[in-house]
């Protein structure tokens, strides 16, 4: 048997502040990116077999991004259309299921893109693009 989750009550939260997040409403998918090392050639003359060398320099925080039904107007729209007109990072919190409850993804994000989709015969949905900057911050939901 399968100890395997869906992302079933997974939340997404954005707000100018960490301390005036604001859940964004009907969350249908979330890329959490992946942090990802930079790294830097060292390879020299004597490398072994004449095999290039690198070494890790900093961490980036990676890219991702976050899908909704889209509801023209709504608190979560207004919010996201604030972020994206802003220079600004916002910070973010992500929750989700984990075996043991929650599990919570947090940090500083900026929100590049807005993208609205408009279907004929299928709900109207959002994507919004992002990239994560600075430290995350992983734990156990409360």
């Amino acid at each position: 048997m399968s100890d395997a989750l869906t992302g079933y009550g997974s939340e997404f939260w954005l707000g100018a502040t960490a301390l005036a997040l604001t859940e964004m409403g009907e969350l249908i998918a979330i890329d959490p990116g992946a942090q990802e090392w930079g790294t830097t050639e060292v390879t020299h003359f004597k490398s072994p077999d004449r095999t290039e060398e690198f070494i890790k320099t900093m961490r980036n925080g990676g890219s991702g991004s976050f899908q909704l039904n889209w509801l023209p107007g709504s608190p979560t729209d207004q919010k996201i259309s604030e972020a994206d007109a802003s220079p600004d990072a916002w910070f973010y919190k992500m929750v989700v299921p984990s075996t043991s409850g929650t599990w919570e993804i947090t940090g500083s994000v900026l929100v590049l893109s807005r993208t609205p989709t408009i279907e004929l015969k299928d709900r109207m949905t959002c994507n919004v693009s992002l990239q994560f900057t600075g430290k995350r911050e992983e734990e156990a939901g409360s």
